[in-house]
């Protein structure tokens, strides 16, 4: 049974009143012509004609597979299809490469292959084959670049229904099952790929006479997206003395660069007298003039970086890492780039039937790129037996988790750092946990130690955040562009699932919306501009496109949504009134992206 008593159903779809085949456009079909190298006769089956053919038009012998496509040229439309066919069944290929293949399995493969690229008729006897072949070619469920083969394959399977072939209810089921695969599987990086995956699996249930509702969707979509990585919010009674002692280590760590920047040579380094006297001990911390002497390399790689293109980090900085922390634990606390609705708890009750019922709406309109007034009317009939109050104060509620704290460039930077800082505590109380009462009057003076002793390099006992590394700034810098401005080079988070493998994951995957959450979010966005508190709404759409609209990487697709942040500009746009205009003037300052800022552009041009 489904969500709500509602689910999947499938049935078999029956071909159209049989037609009358047609009669080949060469009258030329398998079996009355003969094969050029198999001698007279039109005996055997396609593919063994096929074969004969293929092997005696190799042009390159040290690639026995280079006469497929000329053999294919000798083969009429129908003949391909037959082909295709015999291919399939009677080898027992499905289009999956193989590596080793040889012989018969190398022609099969390549001829396979090749025969996308010409012209191919089929009847309704060769539909077996075709559903064979579209349900055990692993690559159609992962792929995203067979687009234009999965198009071809069912635009004959599409022929041979129109023909008199009949899909029963069994490949019905598997077609079904191979779409809910499709929509299950790991999505790709970029979102046109699975965009495109998503368009196979509707394609998919259509021909399978498959019934999805927003129902079966939001079933899909509602256990939660919490994210298992997320950062701890909990107290760090110890944040400022790790802040504020990272702060001294840079500081002093500049200071070394500076003293042996060139030719230059620090007094401190001419004798150990000296050395002691400018470095001394503090605690378990103790400089060593031999060691400094002994190893030139992290001092080397301090000069090596003083033309860094991302340059020095403000070691002042430092100090403000506490108040960075929350933003990060915030925005850490769901996977938007799951499937899965984050924090749908947040925003409805969903056994109670009218939420259910509002929710389902949401993602009623995946493919509109803005509200109907139809889905406006009916959006507000739904709101009304939960009470449009009550929804108002959810749907804000909820539209905070994605747009707070505010992003932007300045803001999401402070984010990284954040979660940069909340990882380097751990490792820093872990290995150096009794500092923070042992030295809490001492920082300066650890920091000054901390520094040299990096900079000598050798096995100083410290932990690896304690490092050269404290002096630069890492912000990530493709084609002379970053997405962040001050990001301190701390250590990466790095993250396992609970069975010990690596999870190839960081805090700006978790922040980017998945498709199936753009659909989702983008309902939200047109109901709250419908909601009777017109200035908190502005808010919230000019927050949501702010946040949408920052950078998590470089490139293209590194934004967080294009989608979302046109949807917001758009819905606060068509608001109109004059309290749109200062949001509008404050994101055309803060959007980066040239598109997106367009439609703000052209509203402030209108308006002065």
């Amino acid at each position: 049974m489904g969500f709500m008593g509602f689910g999947r159903k499938t049935f078999g779809r029956k071909g159209l009143a049989p037609l009358e085949p047609e009669k080949p456009k060469t009258g030329r079909i398998f079996g009355n012509r003969p094969s050029r190298g198999g001698g007279g006769g039109g005996g055997g089956s396609p593919f063994e004609r096929f074969f004969a053919d293929a092997r005696d038009m190799v042009s390159n012998s040290s690639y026995p597979a280079s006469g497929c496509g000329k053999a294919l040229d000798l083969l009429t439309p129908e003949e391909r299809g037959d082909l295709l066919a015999d291919i399939v069944m009677g080898q027992g290929h499905h289009g999956n490469f193989k590596h080793d293949a040889s012989g018969a399995e190398l022609i099969a493969q390549h001829g396979l292959s090749t025969m996308w690229q010409k012209e191919i008729e089929v009847r309704k006897e060769h539909l077996p084959a075709l559903l064979t072949l579209l349900i055990r070619n692993k690559d159609y469920r992962t792929r995203y670049y067979y687009s234009s083969q999965f198009e071809t394959l069912l635009k004959l399977i599409n022929s041979a229904i129109k023909q008199g072939g009949y899909l029963s209810s069994g490949d019905c089921e598997d077609i079904a099952e191979m779409a809910s695969e499709i929509r299950q599987g790991r999505s790709t990086y970029r979102k046109a790929d699975t965009k495109k995956m998503i368009l196979r699996a509707e394609r998919l249930e259509k021909l399978a006479g498959v019934e999805v509702s927003a129902t079966e969707f939001l079933m899909e979509r509602c256990e939660g997206a919490e994210n298992e990585f997320a950062i701890p919010d909990k107290e760090r009674p110890n944040a400022q003395f790790w802040a504020d002692l990272l702060a001294e280590v840079a500081a002093n760590l500049n200071d070394i660069r500076l003293a042996t920047k060139g030719s230059k040579r620090a007094a401190w380094a001419s004798s150990e007298a000296a050395f002691n006297a400018q470095w001394p001990a503090c605690g378990d911390v103790r400089p060593s003039y031999a060691d400094w002497k002994a190893s030139g390399q992290p001092v080397a790689d301090l000069k090596a970086n003083n033309g860094r293109r991302n340059g020095w980090a403000d070691t002042e900085s430092y100090r403000t890492l506490p108040g960075t922390i929350a933003g990060a634990v915030a925005h850490s606390r769901y996977d938007w780039s799951m499937s899965q609705i984050p924090g749908l708890d947040v925003l409805a009750d969903l056994e109670n039937p009218a939420w259910t019922a509002l929710v389902e709406h949401l993602i009623t309109q995946r493919r509109a790129t803005k509200a109907t007034k139809t889905w406006q009317k009916e959006a507000i009939e739904l709101c009304k037996p939960l009470g449009i109050e009550t929804v108002e104060a959810k749907l804000h509620e909820w539209l905070a988790l994605f747009h707070s704290p505010a992003l932007g460039r300045a803001n999401y930077t402070a984010v990284v750092n954040g979660d940069r800082f909340a990882y380097t505590i751990d490792r820093l109380e872990e290995a150096h946990g009794d500092w923070p009462q042992r030295h809490a009057d001492e920082v300066e003076a650890l920091g000054k130690a901390i520094a040299i002793c990096a900079a000598s390099g050798g096995k100083h006992g410290l932990d690896y955040s304690l490092g050269c590394k404290l002096v630069l700034t890492d912000d990530h810098s493709y084609k002379n562009k970053t997405a962040t401005t001050g990001v301190l080079d701390l250590p990466k988070p790095s993250y396992k699932h609970a069975d010990g493998r690596t999870a190839y994951k960081s805090l700006s995957s978790f922040m980017r919306l998945s498709v199936e959450n753009e659909e989702f979010v983008r309902g939200a966005l047109w109901l709250v501009a419908l909601m009777p508190d017109r200035a908190r709404a502005i808010e919230a759409l000019e927050l949501t496109a702010l946040s949408a609209a920052t950078y998590l990487w470089t490139g293209e697709d590194a934004m967080r949504s294009k989608i979302i942040a046109n949807a917001a500009i758009a819905t606060l746009i068509a608001m109109g009134g004059d309290d749109v205009d200062a949001p509008v003037l404050r994101l055309s300052k803060l959007v980066e992206h040239r598109t997106i800022q367009a439609p703000l552009l052209k509203h402030l041009n209108a308006e002065s």
